[in-house]
């Protein structure tokens, strides 16, 4: 694999500093002199465009909503799980990060198609979140965003039922979890427990005693206190996106649509106010139902098991305290969704690279699923794996450098042509970003790498704006006079730089930065930035140079 991506890269970097130094004139200029000999240096484009599908993958806690930034673990498994590689073209067994967020590639050899998807499933293990797994399916070349949402086991709705004797079984007692009482909110289903009598008078406390010496003596307590004798406690996560996963459908594996209703971590289960920390060989029983029509064509608890959902409405016995649970709802039709939907251009007056996230909705405001758009105005999107349906696309509105977009009505994801109409927010003006990066070991290469980054304001709250920079260069929205950091991720680290929108009348650079900065005013009015940046020599030696 390494041998064969170092043979694209060098037809690629031969081939692209041919035409850059021939044919770029003014825009790599400066670049290519030494600033203090002015001597012609190297200048290798790490063009990865030869990597014809790039991920990033951004991890979030479903409860905030806020990136998570503990250490994450994230592996893949399924058919093409050895195709997903670094930018060095590794394949790695796990990949460590803190940042939040990751970006991998696929191998360039493997290509996407609606006649041959990638298929893999993507696992994320977070301590103090749940165990996190998504099946993905990629039908189009591209850069593709994966939102990744994580349940902590703590921190969410408590649900707190109490139990009672089972009407229709004398050896049982239940519980029906049924709606939030943390928020009075309604569920269109109930989540249902049952523990056998005896079962639960050998559950042990905290001093490992079990609770009861016989049911009779159990049954005693009950009829003295039946209100509160039973209390099960839960928290409850809800608010999660629809995807498109792939899920066990009457014994076949379809990519079909699958909403993840809620996941429940067990707090705590007391009896008679005694708390309950040991099962001692007993059970507690799981089922779930549905309750309202129409019900979906799938509904239940759902597991992940040989890189598809299985969802069923239980029994599921748990033997200890350690119960985490998914519910789950999808449809059954493959045929409902579409391996390549509509087209979406994205249209500017700016010149300006762009990210930009959207929810899309039915036309019952339902969310369908969530989707980034990443690219170079004007540039165009096909959807994928969307359902045959109209629906509104709304843009959120996290990016500063515009103003807020429009909803976007569309007639069928399915099929159709759509341009969106993106505007600069007010104080932005257009820059031109030219990176040429160091190694430390060899100052005489630069590295002008094609890549996705990340630029805001120095210190500020602003969400990160996303850009996606083309052998080095880089078209961007900014505010005058302004202290700007831009960013690269590599593995778990940031390669960061700093720069300032400041200039004299004549477009020259006035301030200081932590990165070797100059500026020049381009004949088309706008100012070329131009940063030398040094990076850890890790990042060199991953790319061996």
């Amino acid at each position: 694999m390494k041998q064969i991506i170092n043979k694209y890269k060098n037809i690629v970097l031969s081939t692209l500093l041919v035409l850059l130094m021939s044919g770029c004139g003014e825009m790599l200029d400066n670049p290519l002199k030494d600033k203090e000999t002015g001597e012609d240096i190297n200048l290798l484009i790490v063009d990865f465009n030869f990597f014809t599908v790039r991920m990033t993958y951004k991890f979030i806690d479903v409860s905030t909503g806020e990136t998570i930034t503990e250490e994450a673990s994230v592996w893949f498994t399924g058919d093409n799980a050895n195709d997903v590689v670094t930018f060095t073209g590794d394949k790695e067994a796990q990949h460590l990060t803190s940042q939040g967020q990751l970006e991998l590639t696929i191998d360039p050899n493997v290509e996407a198609s609606s006649v041959s998807p990638i298929n893999f499933t993507v696992h994320v293990d977070v301590e103090g979140y749940q165990e996190f797994a998504q099946t993905i399916q990629i039908n189009t070349e591209g850069k593709k965003t994966f939102e990744l949402f994580l349940s902590p086991v703590s921190g969410g709705d408590e649900d707190v039922v109490n139990g009672s004797e089972d009407p229709n079984n004398d050896d049982s007692f239940v519980f029906s979890v049924f709606g939030l009482k943390s928020t009075k909110a309604e569920k269109p289903y109930k989540v249902n427990y049952s523990i056998l009598k005896t079962d639960m008078i050998n559950f042990k406390d905290y001093s490992g005693n079990t609770l009861y010496n016989t049911v009779e003596q159990m049954m005693a307590a009950y009829q003295n206190n039946p209100d509160d004798f039973l209390q099960l406690v839960f928290d409850i996560k809800t608010g999660f996106p629809g995807t498109s996963e792939m899920v066990l459908v009457d014994g076949e594996v379809k990519t079909v649509l699958f909403q993840k209703l809620e996941t429940g971590d067990f707090s705590r289960l007391s009896v008679d106010g005694k708390t309950v920390y040991g099962l001692n060989g007993g059970k507690i029983t799981q089922t779930c139902e549905y309750q309202e029509t129409p019900a979906p064509d799938l509904f239940g608890l759902a597991k992940l098991e040989n890189d598809s959902w299985q969802i069923n409405a239980g029994p599921q016995d748990y033997y200890d305290l350690d119960i985490s649970y998914t519910v789950a709802s999808a449809s059954s039709d493959a045929d409902e969704l579409c391996p390549i939907g509509g087209t979406i251009t994205f249209m500017s007056n700016a010149n300006s690279s762009f990210s930009i996230d959207a929810d899309i909705f039915d036309t019952n405001d339902k969310l369908i699923k969530t989707t980034n758009f990443k690219g170079n105005f004007p540039e165009s999107f096909v959807l994928e794996n969307v359902p045959n349906t109209a629906a509104v696309i709304k843009f959120r509105s996290n990016n500063p450098s515009f103003r807020p977009i429009s909803d976007l009505e569309v007639t069928n994801l399915c099929s159709g042509t759509y341009e969106v109409n993106v505007n600069p927010a007010e104080g932005y003006n257009e820059y031109l970003v030219v990176l040429k990066a160091l190694c430390s070991d060899n100052p005489t290469v630069a590295l002008a790498p094609t890549y996705s980054g990340e630029m805001r304001i120095r210190n500020s709250n602003d969400p990160w704006q996303g850009i996606d920079m083309q052998g080095g260069i880089v078209s961007v929205l900014a505010k005058e006079n302004e202290e700007y950091q831009i960013r690269f991720l590599w593995k778990d680290n940031w390669e960061t730089a700093n720069f300032f929108t400041e200039f004299d009348a004549n477009g020259n650079y006035i301030n200081t930065s932590s990165s070797n900065v100059t500026s020049n005013l381009m004949n088309d009015g706008r100012i070329k930035i131009n940063i030398e940046h040094t990076f850890e020599q890790d990042v060199c030696d991953d790319l061996n140079w």
